[in-house]
């Protein structure tokens, strides 16, 4: 069975109120923006009754995953009380569970998901000031903007810190770059962080036009 036909079974089981902006309602307020946070990060989906549904097998979830919707998602979907995001947590940890249950295989079998959700949240304030930091860094660049030669938008590990530079490598774009980023932006971020930003190529340099989320990778 695909992602979205089992949050449709649990949600029809546990049946729970929607959101007023749901993208899936069927499945329930948290579940529906689980189910759109995975859609974003491009697992696999299709077009079905005009809304998208995750057509991707539970075995396709990896710790990244949650870590893109406990740290990133949540946070920029008006889940912003610390009650909200419990109760949201506890429903996506009551999932995992449910899939548990009936012995559906994911691919969080082996992970600690409690612990897992508990050591995501206590990301959550570093991200987002970082996010802001970097954004602010983007609007210092369109000020005065160069003369771009390329762009580039991709989701970036943070591979090396050094001195006032990181080293990115891009999902799509594996080949390593150079950013020169700000000293309050460089206390935060940290090796492993997923970075999701427009960036110009002067010919000379890199710089940031656009920055997004921000999220760490977490290692199985």
């Amino acid at each position: 069975m695909t992602l979205y036909d089992l949050m449709n079974e649990y949600a029809t089981a546990n049946p729970s109120q929607p959101g007023q902006e749901c993208q899936t309602p069927e499945l329930g307020e948290n579940l529906s923006l689980l189910h759109s946070s995975l859609i974003e990060c491009n697992l696999e989906h299709e077009e079905q009754g005009g809304s998208l549904r995750l057509t991707a097998s539970p075995d396709n979830i990896e710790p990244l995953h949650l870590s893109h919707f406990v740290v990133a998602y949540l946070p920029s979907n008006s889940v912003t009380k610390k009650s909200e995001i419990n109760h949201a947590l506890f429903e996506i940890y009551s999932f995992f569970k449910w899939l548990d249950k009936n012995k559906i295989s994911h691919g969080l079998a082996d992970t600690n998901i409690s612990e897992l959700l508990k050591q995501l949240c206590t990301k959550q304030e570093r991200c987002l000031k970082l996010s802001q930091l970097l954004d602010d860094e983007s609007g210092r660049t369109l000020k005065d903007p160069p003369i771009i030669q390329n762009t580039l938008n991709d989701v970036f590990s943070v591979e090396k810190i050094e001195g006032n530079f990181v080293s990115l490598k891009g999902r799509r774009h594996n080949e390593l770059l150079r950013l020169k980023l700000p000293p309050d932006a460089l206390t935060l971020i940290q090796v492993d962080d997923c970075l999701d930003l427009i960036l110009g190529d002067t010919s000379e340099k890199w710089v940031l036009l656009e920055a997004g989320q921000v999220y760490p990778k977490i290692r199985k």
